[in-house]
């Protein structure tokens, strides 16, 4: 009986000792307080370095309003005018940025080029052209930041970029617009007539555009930018011919021009589905012997 004892006495021993060091062996690295959250991989690796951010890359939708400058060539003795007109439109985008540095955007927009006619008289008339409505844009982007980079938080971002519209060359719509003028006392009455022919360009157009940009980190993977950019057409993306007559003869003609040019104001909003991250400076220790 007593060898039996003394047996398992010395089976059980070693077995306690080898299972304490398993214990040991699997406590964790980076003890924490009882109570409080588990730690995350990205908690654990900024207790060994500083996590920086190499690139991301977002999809952003805009909302803005915009303003188009047209021109006029000829305002048939006052009869016509022009303005600039005010309007909403909205975009989507795909961005990617470098070190927090550096970045470049792909934009598709949904935006119109107006044009405006104005007829002149005791209840002025207001008529509103507009284009096909699609614009494409590329931009580079630039943050306006000093000292540390690399770190994702809000800032100011200047830009620059070129786009094109993709015109159709359809006519948008005709019209005609027909009055009386009193010649004189004894002297008849004229016929007065203008016609309005508003088609867009047959070939594609070009823009330049200048980016400024508040961008506001307000959460772990999104970003709100409110941004202000100025816009130069290189040709006109739609144009309204005018023909104006008296007694169904010809006597003035005039343009309107809308190429782009003018000024939008908006909001975006940017989710970020990729990020890559580094580590940086690393305070790994290592045990002397």
């Amino acid at each position: 009986m007593r060898f039996s004892f003394t047996l398992l006495l010395l089976f059980t021993a070693p077995a306690s000792v080898f299972c304490q060091g398993n214990v040991d062996y699997y406590s964790p690295m980076f003890p924490r307080p009882v109570g409080t959250k588990a730690y995350t991989a990205e908690a654990i690796l900024k207790q060994l370095g500083e996590v920086k951010v190499h690139n991301r890359w977002y999809l952003g939708v805009d909302g803005f309003v915009r303003t188009d400058k047209n021109r006029l060539t000829n305002t048939f003795d006052e009869l016509i005018s022009t303005e600039s007109p005010a309007a909403y439109g909205w975009s989507a985008v795909v961005g990617w940025v470098g070190n927090e540095d550096w970045g470049i955007e792909a934009e598709y927009a949904r935006s119109a080029i107006h044009n405006v006619l104005l007829i002149n008289e005791d209840n002025s008339l207001h008529y509103k052209f507009t284009n096909d409505k699609n614009s494409l844009m590329l931009r580079g982007k630039r943050r306006l930041l000093f000292g540390k980079t690399s770190l994702r938080r809000s800032a100011f971002w200047l830009g620059a970029g070129v786009g094109i519209v993709p015109n159709s060359g359809k006519q948008m719509e005709y019209r005609e617009f027909y009055g009386y003028r009193q010649k004189g006392r004894w002297q008849g009455v004229d016929t007065l007539a203008m016609t309005s022919d508003t088609r867009t360009n047959p070939h594609a157009t070009a823009f330049a555009e200048a980016n400024l940009e508040y961008v506001v980190k307000i959460a772990k993977g999104v970003d709100m930018s409110f941004f202000t950019r100025k816009q130069w057409g290189f040709a006109n993306s739609l144009t309204t011919s005018l023909e104006y007559y008296v007694n169904q003869q010809k006597t003035q003609t005039a343009v309107i021009q809308g190429d782009g040019s003018g000024w939008k104001f908006g909001v975006s909003l940017r989710y970020v589905f990729l990020i890559g991250k580094g580590l940086e400076n690393l305070n790994l220790k290592y045990d002397e012997e």
